[in-house]
């Protein structure tokens, strides 16, 4: 089971607070040290860009919650739109429930009981 880089950069983080050595733990891991040091300066210092996708993540979560969960990516989209006059891409809405870890549920569809078109029934003639 491989683990992805971002987990592995967390555990080396962890494991350097207990005084190991950080060279060793990228070296077992089998990442870079610049790559481990790109991830420590994200973290502890998030661009502009991540910051605003953090608040449209909470905004997202939000929506989801209220809605239980049916609304996709285009209905959020719709949704941000209206609700908080946030105009973004559905790729990038698309993008961050992924992140999150969410979808919307599928539901059943149900039939429908409705009224119905009277039909004539004719007399057999022949």
């Amino acid at each position: 089971m491989s683990t992805s880089p971002n987990n592995k950069y967390q555990i080396i983080y962890d494991l350097a607070q207990m005084n190991n050595s950080i060279q060793l733990l990228c070296f077992v891991a089998e990442v870079s040290r610049s790559g481990y040091y790109k991830w420590l300066e994200r973290e502890t210092f998030p661009s502009e860009k991540q910051r605003e996708d953090n608040e449209i993540k909470k905004k997202i979560m939000e929506c989801h919650r209220k809605y239980k969960g049916i609304y996709g990516y285009r209905r959020i989209q719709v949704w941000l739109k209206v609700t908080y006059e946030i105009h973004i891409n559905h790729k990038r809405v698309q993008r961050l429930m992924k992140d999150l870890g969410i979808k919307s549920v599928i539901r059943k569809k149900r039939p429908y009981y409705g009224r119905k078109e009277a039909y004539l029934i004719s007399n057999n003639y022949l």
